[in-house]
């Protein structure tokens, strides 16, 4: 990042802390050299554009972007790509935050900073940067990130760049709002509420995916079928508040267990479900027999232990089926199989000493 968005940590006038942001998205984007680049359009091969030209197309062109992108990612990727082709900057980068403690950006005016070298508080981990120009993300008087533009050249930017930004960043500021609500929205949907486990409908079209992938590369994968075993007694026994308890602790030794690679969802009730990219049968019941001894004790109200274990059935693509009802269809059977052949010998429903 030219302006060091993490070396300025220690500034306390101007912007400064828009760019100290460590945790932040950010998306950036350098400038081939000026003698790779292909002419503008807007000249014609004859003249340059007007001001009026370049700052009209230029917002004609961001405004396309903000009614037809709901991708977070790409609405930032696209938004710094028309303003490399349109405004022509050297480097520039959006970056979002995640945290808002500064004071300085609240009034979402941008800033303008002729020299870097000649202000001791901006840190420079691009030396061939000379000038930027940096304008805050404002939502409801709140901070939510920067957008920035640098030029290689000492008081590379006139007025007419540091309106075209102000502008910029009003209108982003919103795109973004929009786009991270869609994004929590899809998040929300795709999440039970109880356990933070992806639900059905998500764990349903990952597999349809892990299908598509596994043909392609000719590779194999399980899905795991869980059920609690005795849980209606946990609930009847300790109460509904408990139950919930259970399912949370139940849902943490998995996701805790799984791969990056894997998917542990709630399947509705007390089952949960597992995918397991490129993993045998013999693999998946290692794991779970494993975690099976894990799911233990939860305290319950009089302070002591509620024990619960599960049952499981696995299936292999493509052995046991190649499509998504068939995978399912063969691991119900054979979780009822494993619930009518092993019972836990301790029901999860009896308390157990501390």
């Amino acid at each position: 990042m030219p302006c060091g968005l993490r070396g300025l940590r220690q500034a306390r006038t101007g912007h400064c802390i828009v760019v100290t942001e460590r945790s932040g998205r950010k998306h950036r984007h350098d400038r081939r050299p000026a003698e790779s680049r292909a002419p503008s359009p807007l000249s014609g091969g004859t003249r340059l554009p007007t001001e009026s030209e370049r700052g009209l197309t230029f917002l004609a062109r961001l405004a396309a972007e903000f009614t037809t992108v709901l991708s977070l990612t790409d609405l930032l990727d696209h938004v710094i790509h028309v303003l490399h082709e349109e405004a022509g900057f050297d480097s520039c980068e959006i970056s979002l935050l995640t945290k808002h403690t500064t004071e300085d950006v609240e009034s979402g005016i941008p800033l303008l900073i002729p020299d870097l070298k000649s202000e001791p508080r901006w840190f420079l981990r691009e030396p061939r940067i000379r000038s930027a120009i940096l304008a805050p993300l404002v939502v409801h008087r709140r901070p939510i990130g920067v957008v920035g533009a640098y030029r290689e050249a000492v008081g590379g930017f006139p007025a007419a760049d540091l309106n075209l930004l102000a502008i910029v960043a009003r209108y982003l500021a919103g795109a973004v709002e929009v786009a991270r609500l869609h994004e929590q929205l899809k998040e929300l949907a795709a999440t039970d509420s109880l356990t933070g486990l992806a639900n059905r409908r998500a764990f349903l079209d990952r597999l349809q995916a892990e299908i598509q992938r596994g043909r392609r590369a000719k590779s194999e994968f399980c899905v795991a079928l869980l059920d609690l075993d005795r849980f209606k007694a946990v609930n009847d026994i300790h109460g509904h508040a408990v139950g919930d308890q259970v399912l949370i602790r139940v849902a943490e030794t998995l996701s805790q267990a799984v791969r990056q690679s894997d998917l542990a969802a709630r399947f509705g009730g007390d089952e949960f479900i597992l995918l397991l990219p490129e993993s045998s049968r013999a693999q998946a019941m290692e794991m779970l027999d494993r975690l099976r001894t894990v799911v233990i004790p939860l305290p319950d109200r009089a302070g002591r232990g509620v024990r619960t274990t599960f049952s499981w059935g696995i299936a292999a693509w493509p052995r046991d089926g190649e499509e998504p009802d068939q995978l399912l269809q063969v691991a119900d059977l054979r979780l009822y199989a494993m619930k009518r052949d092993t019972q836990s010998q301790d029901p999860p429903a009896a308390s157990t000493g501390k």
